[in-house]
This record gives structure tokens, sequence and C-alpha cells, in this order.
């Protein structure tokens, strides 16, 4: 046996074990993705059920993903201080008490505080996973894959939630409604967290010692504050509340920067490494990282008011038609990492922001050349768009935290997922509003109900369209993903004898 094979032997051996913890991981970000959806259609069920009210069926809903969302810096923070694979764990562990606790719960307070367990549980676990793969997997090749794995089992938790939900609500399995949706979680994450301590690597971030919990309050309460802002929007009250939280939101996240900056200037312990952002390939790729998520959960809304409200379909049936998005993002997401070895990462981003941008000008088209013809007709531009998605949210992930040194990658992990659910959230805010003035429009012109939401949609996809189209420029003239420079060699000049 050749030196070579002697030293690829123990790769070969670890390799079983390290897609086991691969599996295991995956798993969790699977069920907290899954989870972000799968209430959306068992909604009036359980509202039905519990007699809740409008407001407080909406924050079942917006309660898990205002947790979920403000706790992922602190997360990523604490896997650094107490070891990744151990956060992991605990998250698994309460996110799987707190399902339990949704399925059993007798009252909307008492969903409502299961779920706000149940989003902090899954804040604390999702930034280990992306540390964990970047961490157990050096090699670029098997990093991009595993990523690419991870878009691929996210994007199927999306479409998987929406017709799960659908599907065991209207089966009422053993007459128990809508609560299987949560209790589904508890077989799998008890499954999940036996194979963590045997399957899934620890590490730490070798300098990482404690936790700066005045700079997570302030992080909190200023996300917080932003999130409530554009989730709830009108819903929260006068416009004073409105501008109250906007103040809160703006001074609290003023005062976190201000210590994030000192504490890095000291090296004491900051929750949020500022450096990171001095470097221009990490800052603008977190900002492409942001618009790119606000065109996600817009388009994925709109399809469902068009699908639901504008056709009439019903939840399940609306949940299937989101089928051929889904499975073509996780293609073209497990693609990623050959493609990413072969052409480059900039090239895999590159393309995908431009076919998202292809994708949202089709599905404009044809909604306004057919509008009759929907959802059938949209088919390719679904596909194109999530062909465009699987080409840029898993990869873009990847080549960020490449530019990460290992002792930051535990915040690094949690601020960019931190900035995807905001990117989600002020996608929603904001791109949503040219569908609901056009739908406007469309009603108090008379129009049918199917062509107002049709007409709505196809400006939705023309925002999305504008969007993506800004985040293929931007990244045009960023380095990110750009290969290093090579050095070229400088000669070594030999002295001449009469000079030695």
């Amino acid at each position: 046996m050749t030196g070579r094979q002697l030293a690829a032997a123990p790769e070969r051996a670890a390799a079983p074990r390290l897609r086991l913890g691969l599996a295991t991981v995956l798993t969790g970000a699977f069920i907290a993705m899954m989870d972000t959806f799968i209430v959306n259609v068992a909604a009036p069920a359980l509202q039905a059920d519990l007699h809740a009210d409008a407001a407080a069926t909406e924050f079942v809903i917006a309660g898990y993903t205002l947790a979920y969302a403000i706790g992922l810096i602190t997360g990523g923070r604490l896997g650094d201080v107490y070891g990744r694979r151990r956060m992991f764990a605990v998250g698994l562990a309460g996110f799987t008490l707190a399902s339990l606790a949704c399925g059993l719960a007798r009252t909307p307070t008492e969903l409502i505080v299961a779920r706000l367990v149940q989003g902090c549980a899954a804040a604390l676990l999702t930034p280990q996973v992306l540390t964990i793969i970047r961490v157990a997997c050096p090699d670029p090749g098997q990093r991009a894959r595993a990523f690419g794995l991870m878009g691929a089992v996210q994007a199927l938790a999306s479409v998987l939630g929406q017709v799960l939900g659908g599907a065991v609500t209207q089966a009422d399995l053993l007459g128990l409604g809508w609560r299987p949706v949560f209790l589904i979680n508890v077989p799998i994450g008890i499954a999940a967290l036996l194979l963590t301590p045997y399957a899934v690597p620890e590490s730490r971030a070798p300098d990482a010692d404690r936790i700066d919990w005045a700079g997570s309050a302030l992080g909190a309460v200023g996300l917080g504050a932003l999130l409530m802002l554009l989730i709830e929007g009108e819903r929260i009250g006068p416009p004073v509340r409105r501008v109250g939280l906007l103040a809160l939101a703006v001074v609290a996240l003023a005062a976190f920067v201000a210590t994030q900056v000192r504490r890095t200037r000291r090296d004491d312990a900051p929750l949020l490494h500022t450096g990171l952002f001095g470097d221009r390939a990490f800052a603008g790729g977190s900002a492409l990282i942001l618009l790119f998520a606000a065109t996600m959960p817009p388009l994925y809304l709109g399809y469902t008011l068009l699908l639901q409200d504008g056709l009439g379909a019903s939840p399940l049936r609306a949940g299937l038609f989101f089928a051929p998005l889904a499975l073509s993002v996780a293609v073209a997401s497990y693609a990623t990492g050959r493609l990413g070895r072969r052409f480059g990462a900039r090239a895999v981003l590159l393309t995908g922001a431009l076919l998202h941008t292809t994708g949202g000008c089709l599905a404009l088209l044809l909604c306004r050349a057919a509008p009759r013809g929907a959802p059938g007709n949209l088919l390719p531009a679904l596909v194109i768009l999530g062909v465009g998605e699987g080409f840029f949210v898993t990869p873009s992930l990847n080549a960020v935290l490449g530019t990460v040194a290992d002792r930051h990658i535990g915040g690094a992990s949690g601020l960019l997922s931190a900035v995807q659910r905001l990117g989600n959230a002020l996608g929603t805010a904001v791109l949503m509003l040219p569908f609901l003035a056009v739908h406007a429009r469309a009603r108090a012109a008379g129009a049918p109900q199917e062509k107002g939401y049709t007409e709505a949609f196809a400006a939705l996809c023309g925002a999305v369209a504008a969007l993506s189209l800004l985040t293929a420029v931007l990244l045009w003239h960023l380095p990110l993903g750009r290969p290093a420079p090579r050095r070229t060699p400088v000669p070594r000049v030999e002295p001449r004898p009469d000079e030695a």
C-alpha cells in the first residue's frame, strides 16, 4: 500500500460517520424550517378548536418567526463558547419538547408560549448546523456538497410543511385535528437526538470563553422591535405605536453596534466581531444574502394567495402546486457542489441571480399574456425561479462563511441566519405592496377575482425580478466567490562568483 493510500484510509473510514453526522444535523434544520410553514394551513383548524381570536392565531405564526430570528446571533455565539454539538443537542431537545407542548396545548396562550420556546430552540440549533458543516468539512468541495444538500433539505421542508400541514389536518388522525402537525416533530427529534453524541463532532472556538449578555439583550430588543414592525405592520395598532417600535429598534440597534465596536477594539469577547465587516467580501455578501432573501417569502405568499383566494384551490392542492418549485430548488441546490468545483462559486451565484430574474420576468409575461391559464402556464417560470434560488441561497452562505476565520465562525453563522430572516421580513413588507395595490385597483374596477389576483401576482413577479437583477449587478462588482489571486513566484537570482 502506498503512502497516499495509507493517508486516505482514515478518511474513508470516517466517511460513513461524517455522512451520518450530516444527516443528523440536517434533520434538525429540516424540522426547524418545516415548522415555519406547516402551521400556516392548519391555522383555521386550530383557531376553531381553541376558540382563538384572529390576533392570537396570527401570533401563533409570527411568534415562532420572531423568537427564531432574534436568538440566532446569540445561538451561534453560544456554540462557540460551550460547544457546537452540545448546543445543537440542547436546541434539538428544547425544540422537541416545545413541539410536544404545542401538540398538547389546551388554550391559545399555552400554544403561543410553546411556539415562542420552539422558536428560541430553533435559533439555538440552526447556527450550529452551518458551523458544524464548515468545521467538519475542511475540504472546499466536500463543504460545497454539504451546503448543497442543506439547500435541498430546506427546499423540501418548505413545500412538505405546507403539503403535510394540509394533509394531516384534513385527515384528522385519531381525531386529533391540527395537533399532529406539531407532534410529528417528537419522534423525529428524539431519533436525531439519540444519534447526535455518536455522529456529530464536537468543536469550539479556540479563544471563546464568555458571552456578551448585555449585547445579546440589546440585539434581541432592537431586532425584535424591527421584525415586529415588519411582520405585524398595521395590525400593531395606531401609528404612534408603530413610531414607538421604530424608535425602540433604532435606539437599541445603535447601542448594540456601539457596544460591539467597542468590545471588538478591546478584544473583549464581542457577541458580533465587527471586524468582519472590514472584509468587503463578507460585508457585501451579507448584503446580497439580505436582498435575495427578500425575494422568496413574498413570492411564496403571493402564489398561495393566487391559488387559494384567486383560483379557489384547497390548502392541500395549493401545497401540491408548490412541488415543482420546491423540487427544482432541491435538485439545483444538490447540483451546486459539483458545478461550483467545475465553474467556480462566483459563476454559480451569478447564474442563480440571473435565472431568478429570468423566472420572475417570464412569470410576469405569462400572467399578462394568458391570465386564465394559471397555474398551469406558470410551471416553466416556477421551475426557473426554483433553479435560480437553488443556485444562490446555500452557495452564497458557503461563499461568505469561507471568508471567516474559525474563531468567528459561530457568530458569523448566527448573523447570516439572522440576515436571512430579516430579509424575509423586509421582502414580505415591501414587495407585497405592489401586489396589494394592483389587487385593490382591480377589485375597485370590478374585475373578476381570478383576474385581479393574476394581475397582482404579475406585479409581484416584476418586483422580484428587479430585486434579483439588482443582486446580480452588485455581485458582479463584489469579490464574493472570486478565487484568490495566484502569486507569481519571484525568481531567485544567484549571485555571480565575483559578487559572492
